[in-house]
């Protein structure tokens, strides 16, 4: 192989070169000439002339794709350039891209160089594969990044990094709530031709693909393919990581996965406010999302530039889509990355629109998350664990503080917050504190007691809200300790509606409640408290703990259950 590659030198030896390579592994691809000419894109062969011919690595057939992106395109920026100066810059961009389909006994891998990721037919590209790798092969006491995404209606994704590999159990992953994608790290004992290298270290990303110093010569290559095999092989990730590997993805011959899309097709269905359904940058595009400008989102007939995408973005473009067809127009469709405004710039490829979206679903006895175009299960020790622990929360909590009962004339939470305040409470719902940190505004809180407990306030019907409520509470408080303007505010607030308040100058939460009407009429517990919910609240609870702020959840009564309002108050 001539691509690129590097050589380590030693004076009294010659070691085997190796070249830092990005591997993919395809499925449902046959080993034959025509099976590996179909899992290409087809549209680089016809609209850009890509070369595609066979060729043999040692003794192996395999197939090269290879050509150069954007030829005689200019830049979309030399139309400004010209306006601005009346010079248009004889310029033009050029992006190269290589995929090698190389199979490997009855499995095919794909090396890409440049920008050939963007030459594979991406429902081909095996999930997980590179990510499932480092769970084998990493030392888990050398991670140098980890990209690790919330289980919430939020969507949000996080990456931590260290400048020297640290433990796993070094990174601040949530014991609960997160789902980890993508993993930096030192290789162990290996068998590949960089372990050969002793002075080398060897580092290893995983996450769809994989990114690792592979043998620079064809017979190493090809063992080193084979060695990748054997550790996938291994029957369990390393003990270490076994914390971040309970969260388990379905099998693709899953027969659980036929009835987890039909459910979640049905939620396409539905409105953004359910709760279950987010978008979330994939982690294979984390690295080009600095560079984004705008995104292109085809849905069926349907084609929209956007400048950010929203999950109203994706009901709103299915929304006249038959039952039964959603998900699958989300498979055919996809949103795509682009440098410019205009949306004529990739940075990505076509990346499959169910690969955006996240969504939760109750079946049977487990529940079900959907990230990245896979299926995973949350265990049973997870949410055992997850529910043991908000139940101790709430049972520390029960009766503290004895709020009014949500009666039926009530209809808003405003209505519930004013009529809280003639009980003895501090009405400050709906009343933002703007400051130079904060100026889009944040809610102290809807209710304050004497002692300067506060209480967020929320009549829940799915997670969405509760998620809201959560980080309320984190904000509010976080804001209250740190934000001296924020406080005085917030001083200034309180004495202007109750002179009489025993709030001090120096005022610093104490104790945040987090108080809930469920809309059924049911008292709150882990049971019937949303999967999404309980996670967005174990995170908030141990975060407002770490700054020595005392949380408690309590369950606002209802007069909708059997027991009467003058029953629930006394």
């Amino acid at each position: 192989m001539t691509l690129g590659t590097t050589a380590t030198r030693h004076p009294a030896t010659t070691k085997p070169k190796t070249r830092r390579s990005t591997v993919y592994l395809l499925r449902d691809t046959g080993t034959s000439p025509a099976d590996l000419r179909a899992a290409l894109n087809a549209r680089y062969q016809r609209d850009h002339a890509f070369v595609v011919e066979d060729v043999t690595i040692g003794v192996t057939p395999a197939l090269l794709c290879h050509g150069v992106i954007g030829r005689h395109r200019p830049p979309d920026w030399a139309s400004a350039v010209s306006t601005l100066t009346g010079r248009k810059p004889p310029v033009e961009n050029r992006t190269s891209a290589c995929a090698l389909l190389l199979p490997a006994a009855d499995e095919v891998f794909a090396l890409t160089f440049g920008m050939g990721h963007l030459l594979l037919d991406q429902s081909r590209i095996s999930p997980g594969f590179g990510f499932d790798f480092v769970l084998r092969a990493a030392q888990p006491d050398a991670i140098r990044q980890v990209t690790h995404s919330l289980m919430d209606a939020r969507g949000r994704t996080d990456r931590s990094s260290a400048a020297h590999g640290q433990h796993i159990r070094a990174f601040a992953i949530e014991e609960y709530g997160e789902v980890v994608s993508r993993l930096v790290g030192t290789l162990g004992s290996t068998e590949l031709t960089i372990g050969q290298q002793s002075r080398r270290t060897a580092q290893v990303a995983g996450t769809d693909a994989l990114k690792i110093h592979l043998g620079a010569q064809p017979e190493h290559l090809l063992q080193d393919l084979a060695q990748i095999q054997a550790v996938r092989a291994r029957q369990s990730p390393a003990p270490d990581f076994e914390a971040i590997a309970r969260v388990r993805p379905l099998k693709s011959g899953d027969p659980r996965r036929g009835v987890l899309d039909a459910h979640l097709d049905e939620l396409l269905g539905t409105s953004a406010d359910a709760g279950t359904l987010a978008l979330a940058v994939p982690a294979a595009c984390l690295d080009q999302e600095d560079a984004t400008l705008s995104y292109l989102v085809k849905i069926g007939p349907v084609r929209r530039l956007v400048a950010s995408p929203a999950i109203d973005d994706i009901l709103e473009m299915v929304g006249d889509i038959p039952s039964g067809r959603r998900l699958e127009a989300l498979t055919t469709g996809y949103i795509q990355m682009h440098r410019d405004e205009e949306g004529t710039d990739p940075v990505s490829g076509q990346v499959k629109a169910h690969k955006w979206l996240t969504a939760e679903i109750s079946l049977d006895a487990s529940r079900y998350f959907h990230h990245e175009g896979r299926w995973f299960e949350v265990g049973d020790r997870y949410l055992e664990g997850m529910r043991s622990e908000v139940d101790a929360l709430l049972a520390t909590s029960s009766g503290d503080p004895r709020l009014p009962a949500w009666t039926p004339e009530l209809e808003s939470e405003g209505d519930y917050n004013l009529h809280a305040a003639e009980h003895g409470y501090l009405c400050l719902d709906r009343r933002l504190i703007k400051t130079a940190q904060h100026p889009h505004g944040f809610e102290a809180a809807d209710l304050l007691t004497e002692d300067g407990t506060l209480i967020h306030v929320k009549r829940a019907a799915s997670s969405a809200p509760l998620s809201h409520l959560f980080a309320q509470g984190r904000v509010s408080a976080d804001a209250l300790r740190f934000d001296a303007e924020a406080r005085a505010v917030f001083i200034e607030r309180v004495r202007q509606q109750h002179p009489e308040h025993p709030v001090a100058e120096g005022f610093s939460p104490t104790k945040v409640v987090f108080a809930i009407s469920l809309k059924s009429g049911k008292t709150l517990t882990s049971g019937n408290l949303f999967t999404f919910a309980q996670v967005s609240l174990l995170q908030a609870a141990r975060a407002l703990r770490a700054q020595g702020v005392e949380v408690a959840v309590v369950g606002i009564p209802s007069v909708s259950s059997t027991r009467t309002a003058t029953e629930l108050q006394t």
